[in-house]
């Protein structure tokens, strides 16, 4: 079996980039396993905008240094804390350049099985290594919890999709397309959609799209009564982002409130209205009945805000209906070890030290929302368990020390 790893982190994107710095910062004998930035570059859409401030999207090392703003002044990008959105590739760029430097150990192979073990807990990877750790960290993103009405379970596969499969998006042009939400996931992909060209229409509930507000000077007294957080404006958002251990306290009834508060969404970015208002073939207040597909189309059978039947055509749907926690969509997880865990709704219920009813198997990201609050479904809550456990599992696991050779910053072209 060889010796026993202390830690295993499952993931390579801010989250678990983030733990692996601090862990190493520590000297903790660890090990990261994953493609760095992965489901970024693979699920998200090209020339997309982010919806949290620059300020609050930064990852975390130990001494908050390697932030967004610094990366930017040494690659000579434009920035502001708030007034200048942030793309993703920008995002993407900046975190490989943060891996580079903390991380550069990340191991490209995927899991394919977690299973208990005597003390601990096994992994096996695709390439047959089998690895034993006394802790393993899963720092997955959302990709595995994308949600799909049952309305879209009748369509073949050429004619559906989710939002998330999208980085790259040629392989819809020629088509006409509809987009099927109402939060950022939709009106960023029909904008991006529409200015290639696409015909595209989007169909929601809401009667009405709701944006971010456009960044603008608060007064004092805005601030008091809404003082800005990573996630979002307000005390209620702002206790969310700062204290995830107290929100993990509250009853689950409340925090699944808080989890879906209409603060947080669905809602489309501040810089994406005028891309998309006037612009986009809007089907607001509708409910789809049923689609039923034929001739090689997705016929969507409607019914609109004043009652009346419509009936709408397409090559393609694409239903940006988010995401729901589930950890058994997690294919890693045996069916055994899933129904031993013990759960909030359906995510993994977690202890202040995130970590769940097996033994040595600890959450992070949006996994740990369910417990600690909407704050992991953001870059900003990444230095949240990043801190903890790199001070908590040292502690416990009381494991050797390893040597730290990192290369100091180095000084930016601009402060």
């Amino acid at each position: 079996m060889g010796r026993f790893l202390d830690v295993a982190v499952i993931g390579a994107g801010p989250y678990g980039l983030s733990l692996a710095a601090h862990l190493r910062s520590r000297g903790v004998d660890f090990r990261i396993f994953g493609s760095p930035m992965g489901a970024w570059k693979a699920n998200m859409l090209e020339g997309m905008l982010l919806k949290s401030y620059p300020w609050a999207s930064n990852l975390s090392d130990a001494e908050s240094r390697f932030t967004v703003k610094r990366f930017c002044a040494d690659r000579g990008i434009f920035y502001n804390d708030t007034r200048i959105p942030l793309s993703v590739e920008t995002f993407i760029t900046y975190g490989e350049a943060f891996q580079q430097h903390f991380v550069p150990m990340v191991e490209r192979k995927s899991l394919v099985a977690l299973e208990p073990a005597v003390s601990g807990v096994c992994a096996r990877f695709d390439d047959g290594e089998v690895v034993h750790a006394r802790r393993v960290v899963v720092a997955v993103g959302l990709a595995a919890f994308r949600y799909l009405p049952p309305v879209a379970g009748r369509l073949p596969a050429q004619l559906v999709s989710h939002s998330s499969d999208y980085g790259p998006t040629e392989s819809l042009d020629g088509k006409t397309v509809a987009v099927v939400g109402a939060g950022a996931s939709a009106t960023d992909l029909s904008a991006l959609l529409h200015e290639r060209g696409v015909s595209v229409s989007l169909i929601a509930r809401a009667r009405e799209l709701q944006f971010v507000g456009a960044p603008r000077p608060r007064s004092l007294t805005q601030k008091a009564i809404a003082p800005a957080s990573g996630i979002g404006n307000g005390w209620t958002l702002g206790i969310c982002a700062t204290a995830p251990q107290l929100v993990r306290l509250l009853p689950p009834q409340l925090r699944a409130r808080l989890s879906n508060t209409r603060a947080l969404g669905p809602l489309g970015a501040a810089f994406m209205k005028e891309r998309v208002i006037g612009r986009i073939a809007l089907r607001l207040g509708c409910e789809i009945d049923g689609i039923d597909p034929s001739g090689g189309k997705a016929h969507l059978n409607l019914t609109t805000a004043d009652g009346s039947k419509e009936r709408l055509a397409v090559d393609h749907v694409i239903f940006a209906t988010g995401y729901r926690i589930d950890a058994s969509r997690l294919g890693f997880l045996s069916p055994e070890l899933v129904a031993r865990m013990r759960t909030v709704g359906q995510a993994p219920k977690l202890s202040s030290h995130y970590e769940s009813s097996i033994p040595g198997l600890h959450f992070i990201g949006p996994a740990a929302a369910g417990s600690f609050g909407p704050v992991n479904r953001f870059v900003f809550g990444a230095r949240h368990p990043a801190r903890h456990l790199a001070a908590y599992l040292p502690a416990v696991l009381g494991g050797r020390l390893v040597a730290v050779d990192r290369q100091p910053i180095e000084s930016p072209v601009m402060q």
